[in-house]
């Protein structure tokens, strides 16, 4: 058994991956919490992120 797991030799890594998504705040005037959930509809029934802005970084902090 192996601990390590080799990707398939045809996976660039150097390529960051693309997703589409949408997003919704809970109150668009002054929002706490902010949902990510993929832009096709026939996933975003079962397939979410919530965040509570006081857990959230900016991406300006993170570069």
């Amino acid at each position: 058994m192996s601990t390590t797991t080799t990707p398939p030799s045809d996976t660039d890594l150097d390529e960051a991956p693309e997703f589409e998504l949408d997003c919704l705040y809970d109150d668009p005037e002054n929002p706490s919490e902010l949902t990510i959930f993929p832009s096709d509809l026939q996933q975003s029934v079962t397939e979410w992120v919530t965040a509570d802005r006081s857990a959230t970084v900016s991406l300006d902090e993170l570069r």
